[in-house]
């Protein structure tokens, strides 16, 4: 053949695509090249653009615009023959390739490789930022947080697509520094990721630790507690009658409370022996302890989301910070386990007094999935140590806060505790359920001021669904509880602390996991297992203070309602409060 330029030139069209044979006609050249095919003359030359027919004949070399113009109904007809076969598979079995272009099926990427500065924002809480970018962006988005594709969810449907029918695609957790040195190599069952290990931890906090019973046979470690807490603030109003409106700070009194009964609970030790533990040099090593433990669980490393750049932390303190502190939670927990062995020992293990015994009596074998009984269970108290460190105080702390700024809603909570209980008694554990409106408050500061404004991670194990979109697998999940619990399109005032709104349209509405317009404690199987511990500490406490004191401020100023920056929904500044007792004083045991 000659120089194919010099031959004859005709036009195809789209109708004469699988011709009869004998006149066969080749695909358009731009459709070959997409397909990676080459362009062959019956001489067995490449052409270079023209196509060439069997007989010979040379046809005019399709432009790109020509070419999606010719072929567009047939491209039509096949986007929706795979349409409807996609919409009929189901999601486990979602197969990217099917889809000629799955990146319009994904979730915009909002935040490309440096979304990960959103971590280090230190002006705002972080549930804020992500807030702003879903108004902007829309509800559902994603962020790259260093090379990991992030999802962020912030309205109730798509959060119940992700807890109900996407549960266990999404019950995974992903590695980290902090699973890593600070949970045993992710052996603390809320860092583990999800399996038959996870399954049989989860059951046994379940069924054995934070079962019903058995935090009804702990009652006497909570009440007597807050019979101690309540006692040294009527001791501390007695003693500063005589200047009057002296205030006290009720937040450190909260972490001692907080920390005292927990302690208790978990490993049948107080370390603190006053009201604000400052004489208790021990008790203030321990409180540091822990505090630093519970910071650093939220911290994410640099090279965590950016793995070629861990050389950084030879000159960063993350890392060498958590190994610092879990060698000395380690020593602190090993001694707890050590006692309670001896004690066991001694006089035998009939008796589960606390935790630490429970997880003794119910963990037997030596090893379990690569990790010994000791590492299990000092896995085990660090989970339980880092879920309620402070995250109840925090709740109580936002409680008073919001009723310093809203005297009505106090007022009104005084009067159900004179009504429905009276002045000569305290309230006890079984009045709760008659206290609708001081429930209601309760309520409505978890909504506004969740102790978790952001999820912990999930991540998916496979392929799913949600919003319309597809979730590849690897994806992490945040789900933004604080926005979440704010959208306008379900809470009227949305940010107005509002607790009647609990007592008529959101009667129904609990806190429990399954409306998930409200959620301070997550749904689903990664849902917090101690949350009944928690909300009978705080209703207990708020019943006892409300019953016990009238409460004000300084001066009568408004609180400031400011939040620390980070990940957490710590209140920025301490809460301070000038405490008058309100009942008789054999009540207050002096």
């Amino acid at each position: 053949m000659g120089d194919c330029k010099h031959q004859k030139k005709e036009k195809i069209f789209p109708a004469e695509v699988g011709a009869a044979a004998g006149a066969a006609q080749p695909w358009p050249t731009s459709q070959k090249k997409m397909m990676g095919w080459g362009i062959k003359s019956s001489s067995g030359r490449y052409g270079r653009g023209g196509v060439v027919s069997a007989a010979g004949i040379a046809r005019e070399k399709p432009t790109f615009l020509r070419t999606a113009i010719e072929h567009l109904p047939l491209v039509t007809q096949l986007c929706k023959a795979l349409q409807i076969s996609r919409s009929k598979r189901a999601v486990a079995t979602y197969k990217p390739y099917l889809i000629m272009d799955v990146s319009s099926y994904l979730p915009a990427v909002v935040a490309g490789f440096l979304g990960l500065l959103i971590l280090y924002n230190l002006t705002v809480t972080l549930a804020r930022t992500l807030a702003a970018m879903a108004d902007k962006y829309g509800p559902v988005f994603t962020i790259r947080i260093g090379i990991y594709r992030t999802l962020i969810v912030s309205n109730h449907e798509a959060v119940k697509e992700c807890f109900t029918t996407n549960d266990k695609i999404l019950a995974n957790r992903p590695r980290s520094n902090a699973g890593t040195y600070l949970a045993y190599d992710h052996a603390g069952f809320g860092f583990a990721p999800y399996g038959t290990y996870w399954r049989q931890m989860r059951k046994l906090a379940v069924l054995e630790l934070l079962s019903v019973h058995r935090l009804a046979t702990l009652t006497h470690v909570r009440v007597s507690e807050v019979d101690a807490f309540i006692k040294n603030l009527c001791f501390f109003c007695k003693k500063s009658e005589q200047s009057p409106n002296q205030k006290i700070s009720i937040s450190q009194r909260l972490e001692v409370l907080n920390l005292n009964m927990m302690l208790r609970t978990i490993a049948g030790t107080r370390y603190f022996s006053d009201a604000d533990g400052e004489n208790d040099k021990e008790a203030q090593r321990a409180m540091k302890l822990i505090k630093e433990f519970s910071y650093l669980l939220g911290v994410t490393a640099l090279s965590e989301v950016v793995p070629f750049l861990k050389w950084i932390d030879f000159w960063g303190h993350q890392v060498k910070s958590m190994k610092r502190i879990s060698k000395e939670m380690d020593s602190l927990i090993e001694s707890w386990v050590d006692e309670h062995k001896l004690r066991r020992f001694k006089i035998g293990a009939k008796n589960n007094q606390d935790f630490i015994d429970v997880l003794l009596s119910a963990i037997e074998d030596d090893s379990m999935f690569g990790h010994t009984r000791e590492t299990i269970i000092k896995a085990t108290v660090t989970v339980l140590i880092s879920a309620g460190s402070d995250s109840t105080s925090r709740t109580l702390t936002w409680i008073l806060s919001n009723l310093m700024n809203n005297r009505n809603a106090m007022k009104r909570a005084q009067e159900e505790l004179d009504l429905k209980i009276g002045r000569d008694r305290w309230v006890e554990d079984c009045d709760i359920e008659k206290l609708v409106y001081l429930q209601a408050i309760i309520k409505e500061t978890f909504r506004l001021y969740p102790a978790a404004p952001l999820s912990v991670p999930h991540q998916a194990m496979e392929y799913c669904r949600i919003s319309g979109y597809h979730i590849p697998k690897g994806t992490r999940l945040f789900v933004n509880v604080w926005k979440l619990q704010r959208d306008p399109r379900i809470w009227s005032n949305p940010e107005e602390f509002e607790p009647e709104r609990f007592l008529t349209s959101y009667q129904n509405v609990d806190i429990l996991g399954q409306h998930f317009e409200l959620i301070p404690f997550g749904s689903g199987r990664r849902s917090c297992p101690g949350m009944s511990w928690a909300l009978q500490v705080i209703r207990l406490t708020i019943a006892r203070l409300l019953q016990g004191f009238d409460l004000a401020t300084p001066l009568n100023a408004p609180v400031d309602m400011t939040e620390e920056p980070g990940g957490t929904m710590s209140k920025a500044t301490p809460l301070q409060l000038v405490l008058t007792p309100r009942l008789p004083d054999h009540l207050y045991q002096l």
